[in-house]
């Protein structure tokens, strides 16, 4: 089966579980990541009680906020907007009970329902992000809120080659998961972009890789990890 011949890379930090199904349907499943968060230093200690209420647009949005020693978890209960519902799933680990999540992920989906539900309109909000995040999700909420942009987290490339991963490449029919542009960017500097096949995780991440020369076979329908998931299995279902 063409299923049992496909060998997927991962390049994301920390958890894989969203992926599971691909291992499965019987797939070569590897874990190399090529970026990693850390905390902004930084990040200037805020009154979080004065604010009304607090987006979230990753889990790692919520995981480095939360492990500032100033905030306190208990005062965003239903305070917390979250872009989809794995945020929201790491918002719950807190606790913690969503006030608003986006029915996709996407920074546009997510600012557009808030315009439309007048949630958030004329308070005082605080966008939770990391530092290579685009500024289109805060544009458009300062027209009709009261918008603080707080870097929680700091995305670093990886910039040492791993010789385990030289050799899989060579070795082996890779199909790549890119899931930011950053991890993309990390893996375009250390090895041969040219011997793997990319899969991107959206659009977003896609119009990076066409703008470095590449030209992802796969573009996730979903921007999740369930999501890539299913478009790789779809893709090769496809192929039988």
């Amino acid at each position: 089966m063409i299923e049992n011949e496909v060998n997927v890379l991962l390049t994301n930090e920390g958890e894989t579980s969203g992926f599971n199904k691909l291992k499965e349907h019987g797939y070569s499943v590897y874990h190399f990541p090529m970026i990693r968060t850390e905390p902004n230093p930084n990040a200037e200690p805020f009154k979080v009680e004065a604010y009304d209420y607090f987006i979230f647009t990753s889990k790692n949005s919520v995981r480095h906020f939360f492990g500032f020693p100033f905030v306190n978890p208990e005062v965003l209960n239903k305070k917390a907007i979250c872009i989809g519902k794995k945020t929201e799933e790491k918002i719950n680990e807190y606790g913690l009970e969503s006030a608003y999540t986006a029915k996709r992920s996407y920074s546009y989906i997510l600012g557009n329902e808030l315009e439309e539900n007048g949630l958030i309109n004329s308070k005082k909000v605080i966008l939770v992000q990391g530092n290579l995040s685009k500024n289109i999700l805060s544009e458009n909420l300062k027209k009709f809120c009261d918008l603080t942009k707080f870097v929680a987290y700091n995305t670093v490339l990886i910039e040492s080659k791993n010789n385990k991963l030289v050799e899989l490449i060579n070795s082996k029919n890779l199909h790549a998961v890119f899931t930011s542009p950053s991890g993309f960017k990390s893996f375009e500097k250390l090895y041969d972009t040219n011997l793997v096949k990319i899969i991107s995780i959206g659009e977003s991440t896609s119009g990076y890789i066409r703008e470095c020369g590449f030209s992802p076979i796969i573009t996730s329908r979903m921007q999740s990890y369930d999501g890539v998931a299913d478009s790789i299995i779809s893709h090769f279902n496809s192929k039988q």
